[in-house]
């Protein structure tokens, strides 16, 4: 006769003993965290119902206060075990501003499923047993104990290996700034004497080498109308590799490498990204080339460091792309970051390639919102990550264990650490952090050179029909104010990032873009920030025109770069073209939509205008050859021309472009070096509202970590 199990549940390939904590899928052991189980198994006990967040959060930490992204963590985790969809789930669903819901059939038989139908997997941890001796107790206790000493012994073996393979993690906490304003890009050399750096003075950026214990500086490369993307050094100290890119239309990014203390470049090879790694034996060297295609989005390549023997590891889809590639200390491997941030859910991965074999696996076993860079331990025992948790979190530093894919913060301050650095020793780390300036301005289109500064601001802002401008604050909330600089009010007090907003014609709703259901979604709300309500389920992204009478909203897909439409109650969502577009901009009358994209013959940047009634191409626009970056397009009221904001060179200028005739976009002022996030002309055609600001880099020595 069998013995009865109880919290036993079986759904799709699934099993879950409640009793013994395990989540199997067919009779292999999936693992959970424990508090992803619990809330696996309040969401099935409650199965086919809502289950409301704040019960949730009661149920799993009670007695405690916990931010309501804790939660969320959880749930992901749990659809990442369960291989689960937010936007088309199979087991968990979201229910907007309440909650979540089980919603696979459960099987649960407490009263006919035994002990002698449970997996092996199951029986063998231990359940239930009619008979229990005193060795049996004995044996199992001393068996526990024996397990608990090793486990001790493990981790502290594995702290003193990483201790002492990096004394900068066993060190207490000392930075210190060794050079600000302008730098971008740093990397020290494996002595731990001299750090390289690139510096921007006047436009242009130069790359310099100073030593730490003189703070001696000498230039490497001369200043030059170019951008770098990312600087590496090899492993006898010898010679560093940089990438930069040409501020002109199309952009050309090279490889090169120079002698570590001056000297003529030599290029290596063409079309890369900015992350760049020498082998152990600085014979060759890996980097990401990203063409942005659907089959071919980004690719790592090697290539020896004379330019010669270059071929490609591995190609990614779209949208996935690839960054950080760094060689393993043996040389027997790649670390690389694999992912998408445009959906603003944590999609970001560390990944590992066997160079052998060319598999590749995942190995954090966390993900992350964004990696922006990574370097090995010196055993290969574990690597630093520069990583955010979240969309609106802090660049932190992370350790993660090579071994078990265990990922431990080791920088906990509000800091924004984009690079890192580490010499041969582990024993001192360059890394650069960043903050901002971005602030909210408003100016009539006719005086552009002494703007009124409103607010604390960082990317979209939208006019409402009576004049206000709504406006994405530094805090990651919507928020409202006049153009004279009164009447400031927050609409939106979310822990997730309520970002984009657009104000629909009769002045009714906000329509904005939210991570707080896992992915950035499109989000409505009343004027005043009452009755918040996700509009979006499936592809999501920001929002760009509401027809006048409200039926539609059209937005832009922040994964595919296409422009979709959505019906205002949610029920009707498609895409509207799958054209890969660029920051589109609707006219007034919602006629015509004008964007960017790239022309596929020669890759330069071009502004198109489509037809919505048939979505036909109208016309199309030249940028000319020193267009470097696109920006945001903004019609005037009329719809017979529009405004755009686009780098030409380092300056952010300001074009407008009639559609009559054949007539050339005349330049209206020169809005400086810094960059211009977004900006919007107002109803009267006179008034322009912007944000801009820039990015303030400031290299720091790190020699603790503790």
């Amino acid at each position: 006769m069998s013995l009865a199990i109880r919290d036993f549940y079986r759904f799709g390939d699934f099993t879950v003993d409640g009793e013994q904590k395990v989540l199997l899928q067919k009779n292999s052991p999936v693992p959970l965290a424990p508090k992803v189980f619990d809330t696996l198994l309040i969401l099935i006990g409650s199965r086919g119902r809502i289950v409301e967040k704040r019960d949730l959060m009661n149920r799993l930490w009670p007695d405690t206060f916990v931010e309501e992204s804790n939660l969320t963590f959880n749930i992901q985790q749990l659809r990442k075990a369960l291989g689960d969809n937010a936007r088309q789930p199979r087991f968990i669903e979201t229910v907007a501003r309440r909650g979540y819901r089980f919603i696979a059939e459960v099987q649960e038989n407490p009263n006919e499923i035994g002990r002698d139908e449970l997996p092996a997997a199951v029986a063998e941890a231990g359940g239930p047993q009619a008979k229990r001796t005193y060795f049996s107790v004995t044996a199992f206790s001393f068996l526990v104990l024996a397990l608990i000493v090793m486990i001790v012994w493990f981790t502290r073996r594995q702290f003193v290996v990483s201790s002492n393979s990096a004394p900068i993690l066993s060190r207490p906490a000392k930075s210190e700034k060794f050079v600000t304003g302008g730098v971008v890009r740093t990397v020290i050399t494996p002595d731990g004497k001299y750090v390289a750096f690139t510096s921007e003075n006047g436009g242009k950026q130069s790359v310099w080498l100073r030593q730490l214990s003189t703070s001696e500086n000498i230039q490497i490369v001369p200043p030059s109308d170019y951008s770098y993307l990312g600087l590496a050094i090899s492993h006898d100290g010898n010679s560093l590799f940089f990438v930069r890119k040409s501020l002109t239309n199309p952009p050309l990014s090279e490889l090169y490498r120079v002698m570590t203390f001056g000297g003529i470049p030599a290029k290596i090879t063409d079309h890369t990204e900015g992350t760049v790694s020498a082998s152990p034996d600085d014979k060759q060297v890996s980097f990401t080339r990203c063409n942005y295609k659907d089959d071919d989005f980004c690719s790592l390549n090697l290539i020896d460091v004379d330019g010669n023997n270059e071929r490609r590891l591995f190609t990614s889809k779209r949208p996935t792309r690839l960054a950080g590639v760094q060689f393993s200390p043996d040389g027997k491997s790649l670390a690389f970051a694999s992912g998408e941030s445009s959906n603003g859910a944590t999609d970001f991965y560390l990944m590992l390639m066997d160079l052998a074999t060319g598999s590749v696996r995942q190995l954090a076993n966390k993900n992350f919102f964004d990696i922006t860079n990574l370097k090995w331990l010196p055993d290969g025992s574990g690597l630093l990550i520069a990583a955010k948790e979240n969309y609106d979190g802090p660049l932190r530093i992370w350790l993660v264990a090579s071994d078990t894919g265990e990922a431990k913060p080791v920088t906990r301050d509000a800091t924004d650490y984009m690079t890192l650095s580490l010499d041969a020793a582990a024993d001192k780390m360059v890394a650069t952090h960043t903050s901002n300036t971005f602030h909210l301005f408003v100016a009539n289109v006719n005086d552009l050179a002494n703007p009124k500064t409103l607010s604390v601001a960082r990317t979209g802002l939208a006019f409402a029909p009576d004049g206000k401008i709504v406006y994405e604050g530094n805090d990651g909330n919507i928020w409202a104010i006049n153009r004279e600089g009164g009447e400031q009010r927050q609409l939106t007090n979310s822990s997730f990032s309520d970002v984009l907003p657009y104000v629909s014609p009769d002045n009714r709703y906000v329509y904005f873009t939210s991570n707080r259901s896992g992915s950035s979604q499109v989000w409505r709300m009343n004027v005043d920030g009452t009755n918040q309500l996700q509009i979006t389920k499936r592809e999501g992204g920001s929002p760009k025109f509401v027809t006048p009478d409200g039926h539609w909203i059209y937005f832009e897909s922040g994964l595919h770069q296409t422009i979709w439409r959505v019906s205002s109650d949610g029920s009707e969502e498609s895409e509207f073209t799958g054209n890969k577009i660029y920051s589109p901009a609707f006219s007034p009358d919602g006629q015509k939509v004008a964007y960017f994209f790239r022309d596929h013959h020669d890759n330069s940047l071009k502004i198109g205008v489509m037809l919505v009634a048939d979505r036909t191409l109208l016309k199309a626009f030249d940028l000319g050859k020193n267009t470097s970056e696109r920006g945001k397009i903004a019609w005037q009221q009329d719809g017979e021309g529009f405004y755009y904001v686009a780098m030409n060179g380092p300056e952010s200028l300001l074009w407008h472009q009639s559609l009559s005739g054949d007539r050339q976009s005349q330049m209206i002022a020169n809005l400086g070096s810094e960059e211009v996030a977004d900006f919007a002309l107002g109803a009267d055609g006179n008034t322009f509202a912007f944000i801009r600001g820039k990015w303030i880099y400031e290299a720091v020595l790190i020699e603790g970590l503790q």
